[in-house]
């Protein structure tokens, strides 16, 4: 938090000069996602809508915990996110001792109930994950999330239900 406090007042200033004609306005809208995905396929990439390229064994359940809040026009929101591998005795809490766990930012937009983020891995303890990809397609009315991740070797392809709402 020391380290962070210049960066985090400079940040706090930046949204005071921001939030106000946006808040006059009635435009500001926040979202938040959380929920337990199950990993679809963890391997070699392959472009988000194309078959991918490793799928997991049949029976083999891998779940990750994902949690993003982004804030904004509905036509340029953007936010932060966390996610972690899930504790396979609590599905919904993140495992106490996981290297996959990770930070990253995202930007987007809202459309109709579709709420899509673009993003990048900001800290990762998996090599070469920073600076990855990171991309969710989230549904207000349905809660239905996919999500996928990119490092330089693997791409993750996640999908479930979960929270998604205006905030």
């Amino acid at each position: 938090m020391i380290k962070l406090g210049a960066v985090g007042t400079a940040m706090a200033g930046l949204g005071v000069r921001g939030a106000g004609p946006a808040a006059a306005a009635g435009t500001t809208n926040g979202v938040h996602i959380h929920a337990t995905l199950l990993v679809i396929s963890d391997g070699p990439g392959a472009p988000p809508g194309s078959t991918p390229a490793l799928e997991l064994p049949p029976g083999a359940e891998v779940h990750f915990n994902i949690n993003i809040d982004v804030w904004g026009p509905d036509s340029d929101i953007s936010g932060f996110g966390w996610g972690a591998l899930a504790d396979p005795n609590d599905l919904n809490q993140p495992a106490r001792v996981d290297a996959t766990q990770r930070l990253f930012s995202q930007r987007g937009s809202i459309v109709g109930d579709v709420v899509k983020l673009k993003g990048r891995m900001l800290f990762s303890y998996v090599p070469g994950d920073v600076g990855g990809p990171i991309v969710t397609e989230a549904n207000l009315a349905t809660g239905h999330i996919r999500f996928y991740a990119s490092n330089s070797a693997t791409t993750g392809f996640l999908e479930g239900t979960g929270v998604v709402m205006r905030i």
